[in-house]
């Protein structure tokens, strides 16, 4: 490390509780510059995604219940709501479905099912699916939101914590702050250097040993997330069910144990890795080396044989461990 460029630097730390987890905020900056303003401005704005994205929260107009509610009839909503939904609706088609945030349905009929411990039964699965679907959003430039049919909700839960790492990234860069890293609950943006002068390092998860890693990368400029099974998942007369529905068959997806996605923002990587856990390892790592720009690692466990699938540039060799 280069103590000449770091001695000139102040250091701020600070986590705080959202979107049901801890989130911080990790930068190296000037010591001319009052970081004060520039923190205030960064939890103000992770205050009003996690007010506007709660789905659980009162109906109150622009924001997310109040969207699942009156979607059916064509609402304007809050800036945050528009700005995730546009750019989700784009990995939704370029994943023909796989991330899919209409997906809410679902997620609640198999909360329902882990609480009582029983599955539900096939025609159940299949009458709520008939509500999934990203063909059900439109959306009108620069904040009407209709849904198709009645019954049509979403979730965005998972891309607001993505989100809230990309518009803290924006926040300082427009300040001038070269180096940071934003940890939006297991979403991260890195920029720069830690300290001001060496690689910020991620680790991604052995998702079969919590105390190992696969891997251990550096980021400048980019966003990584990592999904998958092997944290959340529920029990369901004694099977071991993933939390990640597979939209296109109604049921918790199978086969991928984690999947991490470097990308250009943090709410790409959210949404592709989530979507990289129903496509499996093949079709994920053929996608991203279409799109450009993304580099994935999926893991998968079929019937004890585990595998690595990953582009090129991702560290470490693409074999079974």
């Amino acid at each position: 490390m280069d103590s000449t460029i770091s001695t000139k630097l102040k250091e701020y730390y600070e986590a705080r509780s959202f979107f049901g987890t801890t989130v911080w905020i990790h930068c190296f900056h000037e010591a001319a510059l009052d970081i004060a303003p520039v923190a205030r401005a960064c939890w103000q704005k992770a205050q009003r995604i996690q007010d506007n994205m709660n789905v659980y929260a009162q109906a109150e107009a622009g924001n997310l219940a109040w969207l699942n509610s009156f979607g059916h009839q064509g609402v304007r909503v809050q800036e945050d709501v528009f700005k995730i939904l546009k750019l989700s609706l784009e990995h939704m088609r370029l994943t023909h479905g796989a991330y899919d945030v209409t997906i809410f349905p679902l997620v609640q009929l198999w909360k329902a099912a882990a609480k009582e411990g029983r599955l539900p039964s096939n025609d159940l699965v299949a009458g709520v699916k008939a509500n999934v679907g990203y063909q059900q959003i439109l959306l009108q430039d620069p904040d009407l939101v209709f849904f198709l049919k009645k019954g049509v909700m979403v979730d965005l839960g998972s891309p607001a914590s993505g989100y809230f790492c990309d518009e803290v990234a924006r926040i300082m860069d427009a300040a001038e702050i070269q180096h940071f890293m934003i940890d939006g609950g297991g979403e991260i943006f890195c920029r720069g250097k830690d300290k001001g002068g060496i690689p910020w390092r991620v680790g991604v998860q052995d998702p079969f040993d919590k105390n190992k890693l696969v891997t251990m990368l550096e980021l400048d400029g980019k966003g990584v997330s990592t999904s998958g099974s092997y944290e959340k998942f529920s029990l369901i007369e004694g099977r071991q069910f993933a939390h990640i529905i597979d939209p296109a068959s109604g049921y918790p997806q199978e086969g991928a144990a984690s999947a991490t996605v470097i990308a250009a923002t943090t709410q790409i990587a959210n949404e592709l890795s989530t979507a990289f856990c129903v496509l499996g390892g093949a079709r994920s790592v053929e996608l991203a080396v279409a799109l450009g720009n993304v580099e994935a690692l999926v893991i998968e466990n079929n019937n004890g044989v585990i595998t690595r699938y990953q582009t090129a540039c991702f560290c470490g060799p693409a074999t079974e461990i």
